[in-house]
């Protein structure tokens, strides 16, 4: 180890710095900036008749591992290369300097594209967690997510192959290593990645899928053909609960396609309402509704009490407004409260918004007023509308003592 000072900061050694380009006191900014520069300079595939240019990659991959961290800085700092161990997130023995490489330049714009999902060249394929979830849209009337529906149907999807195990061989048959990318289930291809720099990414193998292993046409299983999975149809059942709201997810965990080795995925049900002739949601409201009702001039001036629409249930709303009472303007908004849909979490519900339309009596109706020519006549405004005819549950409600503009 060497004493070097820099800029009135002693570090125990400043091989790292070195390494970079930059003096021990350094930004965060200035060395990530650096780092750049350098491993753009020291990549193995600009330099591939250069035999230390993989080593020096790795060595500046490892300087800025550690002087990119603040723990494991102040610690080299102090310390040096060999001094106690550097825990706070700096390289491990599995650390590869092309993902490192990947992860700093991948979102940079320059045209650089790696499969961050293969790994090194030394290593398999990194599997998921999980399958790919399945997602279906599934539609249901106003009615439905009022009321709340019990959905039974049937789905295709994929299960593990009971002949094979998921192994897509025959009994007794085991898989060999592809030789296109010798069982590591990558390959790399050359790639123009910035202008006069040619680069390896990492694909996919299109010989083995990604598999690593190759399985000849007469050894396949003969259940999934080699696939590994067949189809299974299953009877599902799911609950849409009063108050579903128009793009809420329904999912069912582990239902979705399985794959060798991982577990199964989600069927996830993506709920749709369908437009209703009557109702619609109410902007700003939760759970809330809109309906347009149109009364005649004499009920908007001398009120009524009649069953004024048919709820999503089938109840119907009789609403009575007197004489005196108040007076529906043409357009106004008036609000029945918690008729409106189940707000999704809570037990309360939302409110019914009534949009009024006033029809007034016709031309007719008028030119009779004109002829009678100062001549005392009994003219009456057209009567109320009738009620609505229903067989089930007539509930009688209010509407709230101002309406809304």
């Amino acid at each position: 180890m060497r004493d070097k000072e820099k800029v009135g900061l002693v570090v125990a050694d400043s091989t790292y710095y070195d390494l970079l380009e930059v003096s021990a006191d350094a930004s965060d900014v200035e060395i990530k900036k650096a780092y750049k520069k350098k491993a753009m300079q020291h990549h193995p595939d600009k330099n591939p008749d250069d035999p230390q240019a993989h080593e020096t990659f790795q060595k500046i991959g490892q300087a800025y591992e550690t002087l990119s961290n603040p723990n494991d800085r102040a610690t080299y700092d102090a310390h040096g290369i060999d001094g106690p161990p550097r825990g706070g997130g700096g390289m491990g023995p599995d650390m590869d300097m092309d993902d490192l490489f990947a992860s700093m330049f991948g979102g940079m714009g320059g045209g650089f594209e790696f499969d961050m999902g293969g790994g090194s060249s030394s290593r398999q394929r990194r599997k998921p967690s999980k399958g790919r979830d399945t997602i279906v849209p599934y539609d249901i009337s106003l009615e439905d997510a009022f009321k709340g529906k019990k959905v039974v149907m049937s789905l295709e999807r994929d299960r593990i192959c009971g002949g094979c195990k998921g192994s897509g061989a025959r009994p007794g048959v085991e898989p060999k290593e592809c030789g296109n990318c010798e069982g590591k289930g990558t390959i790399f291809t050359d790639r123009h990645i910035a202008p006069g720099l040619l680069g390896k990414v990492k694909s996919p193998c299109p010989s083995c899928h990604g598999e690593g292993k190759k399985i000849r046409d007469k050894e396949k299983c003969k259940k999934c053909k080699g696939s590994k999975v067949v189809k299974e149809k299953k009877r599902i059942e799911f609950m849409i609960d009063p108050g579903t709201e128009d793009g809420e997810r329904i999912a069912l965990r582990g239902e979705g396609d399985e794959e060798p080795d991982i577990p199964a995925g989600d069927i996830i049900f993506l709920i749709r309402h369908l437009p209703h002739p009557s109702f619609r949601p109410q902007p700003s409201s939760p759970g809330s509704l809109q309906i347009l009702i149109s009364i005649r001039l004499s009920e908007s001036l001398l009120g009524f009490s009649r069953i004024l629409f048919i709820h999503l249930d089938g109840r119907g709303i009789k609403i009575t407004s007197r004489k005196g009472e108040r007076m529906i303007q043409p357009g106004s908004i008036w609000i029945i409260k918690g008729e409106g849909m189940t707000i999704r979490g809570t037990k309360r519900k939302g409110d019914m918004y009534i949009r009024f339309d006033v029809e007034f009596p016709s031309l007719e109706w008028a030119n009779q007023l004109e002829e009678g020519n100062g001549v005392e006549t009994k003219i009456e405004l057209p009567g109320r509308k009738p009620d609505l005819k229903i067989e089930g549950q007539v509930v009688e409600r209010e509407l709230s003592s101002k309406p809304v503009n």
